[in-house]
């Protein structure tokens, strides 16, 4: 459960029944995913920059360059809720991790916990993974998403 007015990881937490959510708090609420993609052991999120120039017609435009973020802790299927650094994937909460590695070298894009998002593409890539495919994935759910808001903006 995340606060939908906070940033940082703050106030985010996992519950283990919805009931015990507070309904009267704007939240966003999502499921946990038990069997997440990992990278070296490690959950991650994408940092996806999105333009939208125009909604009638719609005009978007996706950067293919970004973060990989990762959480500083192994992930393991043995849920410990109060794990922030094996959950969470924030970077503002991992760089508290005594274990977290900080990457000082630009042109080295894929050391640390935060990479490049060419970096990451890179690696999928080299492991399998079809991009053209992932991305056309990345552009839908961009897509649905802005759909989902049309009617706000």
């Amino acid at each position: 459960m995340k606060p939908a007015n906070a940033c940082q990881g703050r106030g985010i937490y996992l519950v283990d029944d919805i009931n015990d959510v507070n309904v009267d708090e704007t939240s966003v609420i999502c499921k946990y995913i038990t069997n997440p993609l990992l990278i070296n052991g490690h959950k991650f999120d994408l940092r996806i920059y999105v333009l939208v120039t125009s909604y009638e017609p719609l005009k978007v435009y996706v950067f293919q360059e970004g973060l990989a973020r990762f959480a500083s802790e192994t992930y393991t299927q043995k849920i410990n809720k109060n794990n922030k650094f094996m959950h969470l994937t924030n970077y503002s909460i991992n760089k508290k991790n005594e274990r977290f590695i900080q990457n000082e070298n630009q042109e080295q894009d894929d050391f640390g916990y935060k990479w490049s998002l060419g970096a990451f593409c890179k690696h999928l890539e080299q492991v399998g993974i079809d991009m053209n495919l992932l991305w056309s994935r990345i552009y839908d759910v961009v897509i649905k998403t802005l759909l989902c808001g049309e009617n706000y903006v």
